[in-house]
């Protein structure tokens, strides 16, 4: 790949129900190679979500750090001693994603996709649908890990 088309910041959406391995080992993959910033994001569509799994809400510091301890061994399985931050927001997951993006000036977003049911594509919007769509840069979309 040629330098200038070679992303500088890749951003990983999370959640902690979904830890997205496959997206977090080929980004981290590519920030090894390419020497680029990492950013983990976790986006809740609502407070009361974030407290469920975990996440207290005196400040988003405090939802990021978590984020970081809920995921810590997963993401220290595939990213080893890479660096890398962890942003948080509450908002609908897309667009959460997509302002996160624009914030931090990512390159190239890399999230997960799972199966959906013809249900859930007829009356839940998809969140990787809507990043694709809508973003301030590349994304790859990923199938999630079939367990």
């Amino acid at each position: 790949m040629h330098n200038s088309l070679a992303p500088k910041t890749i951003m990983v959406p999370l959640t902690a129900e979904r830890p997205a391995r496959l997206a977090l080992r080929a980004a981290g993959q590519m920030a090894r190679e390419l020497g680029c910033r990492l950013i983990l994001a976790y986006v809740s569509p609502e407070p009361g979500h974030m407290e469920q799994v975990g996440f207290r809400l005196e400040s988003l510091d405090q939802i990021r750090d978590r984020l970081e301890g809920a995921l810590g061994v997963i993401i220290e399985e595939e990213f080893g001693d890479l660096p890398h931050e962890a942003v948080a927001r509450v908002d609908d997951p897309g667009d959460g994603i997509l302002a996160l993006a624009r914030e931090h000036g990512v390159d190239l977003i890399v999230l997960e996709t799972r199966p959906r049911s013809l249900l859930e594509r007829v009356f839940v919007p998809s969140v990787a649908a809507k990043v694709v769509h809508h973003a301030p840069c590349a994304v790859l979309v990923l199938p999630a890990a079939m367990t």
